[in-house]
């Protein structure tokens, strides 16, 4: 790992947003139990009012995460986020959800959401798994980064409910693995997702019949698709979810955990060259190895403010060849040891 001889801004690291319209949706679900939303948003450093007016702003994944814990702790349903989900409406997904309904089929729908999945979310990476019968949409979320487990149900919720509107039925869902814990009343996933529904599995993913994904959607409106696509592209754009700086920090933070990122492992992720890479970050003020550095930081500042793992535990798990160069990097980072970094937490 490169070293610095001057602390490094923490402010400067990639924080993580959702996009307000999921917001909107607890909004509508509270409100249908019975319970008023705004008390609940105040509390989680929200204004329900200013969301409603531009459900296409960002929204901190914090406050979103705690949003989500105040909502269930509100109408006690552990299966929350499935009811979510069905409020989850397409327009207010600025135009995600309409160009989910003007794709050819399902499968094309699916097969395009992974490109845009910053645009819902970039807290979490999102790829697609496939077998000869069937297509997994996965979703793992980026180690570090608090995503409440009601979350996952709604976006697994939602997506079921926007392919029951272009296909007719909802019998397109064959398996869903989730990484949450086992609730008490499992059956309720059981019988929302209409299938076999593993708990505490090893990643979340959505498993579908590929055959019924082919089939011509009928909702079909190619009128609006390529104005809708250009919708959707020209607000990524906007919210920079597409800069190369994001990108890359998002595929160092999916990379770390098992190895250590290379700039040219990063670029192949996104279909460019190293050196194409590199001249894309150049332009947006920055580097790999900068980037590595910052997103190794965020990460050892976790674990060492929310986790109780050792020293060397965390050097191991940010790829360090020894205790000692991890000390020495993030001494350098934060003008202290990462041994009396955790002293000093645990003073407060």
């Amino acid at each position: 790992m490169p070293t610095s001889s001057h602390p490094i801004n923490t402010q400067a690291v990639t924080r993580y947003s959702t996009i307000a319209a999921w917001s909107l949706a607890i909004a509508r679900a509270l409100s249908v139990s019975g319970i008023e939303p705004n008390g609940l948003f105040k509390q989680a450093g929200l204004c329900l009012q200013a969301l409603e007016a531009a459900p296409e702003q960002r929204v901190n994944i914090d406050n979103m995460t705690q949003l989500w814990q105040l909502a269930q702790n509100a109408t006690g349903a552990t299966d929350f986020g499935l009811t979510v989900g069905q409020y989850a409406y397409p327009i207010h997904f600025h135009s995600l959800g309409a160009l989910m309904l003007s794709s050819d089929s399902l499968a094309q729908a699916f097969e395009a959401l992974p490109d845009y999945s910053a645009l819902v979310s970039n807290s979490g990476r999102i790829r697609l798994q496939r077998t000869p019968q069937w297509l997994g949409f996965t979703i793992t979320p980026l180690n570090g980064v608090a995503i409440s487990e009601l979350a996952i149900d709604a976006f697994f919720s939602s997506l079921m409910q926007h392919g029951k509107q272009m296909v007719g039925h909802r019998h397109f869902v064959k398996r869903v693995e989730l990484m949450r814990s086992a609730p008490k009343n499992a059956q309720l996933w059981y019988d929302y997702f209409d299938c076999e529904v593993v708990m505490n599995a090893a990643d979340n993913c959505m498993w579908m019949d590929r055959g019924v994904l082919e089939q011509t959607a009928v909702t079909k409106d190619p009128v609006q698709a390529l104005q809708t696509e250009a919708d959707v592209r020209q607000y990524l754009h906007k919210m920079q979810a597409l800069s190369w700086r994001e990108k890359t920090s998002q595929g160092i933070h999916a990379v770390l955990i098992n190895q250590e990122p290379t700039a040219q492992m990063i670029a192949q992720m996104f279909n460019v060259s190293e050196r194409s890479l590199s001249r894309y970050l150049k332009a947006e003020g920055t580097g790999f190895r900068e980037l590595l550095k910052l997103k190794s930081l965020e990460l050892a500042l976790h674990y060492l403010t929310n986790t109780d793992m050792a020293v060397s535990e965390i050097s191991d798990t940010l790829g360090y060849t020894s205790v000692s160069n991890f000390t020495r990097s993030f001494t350098a980072w934060m003008a202290m040891s990462p041994s009396n970094f955790a002293c000093k937490k645990w003073r407060q």
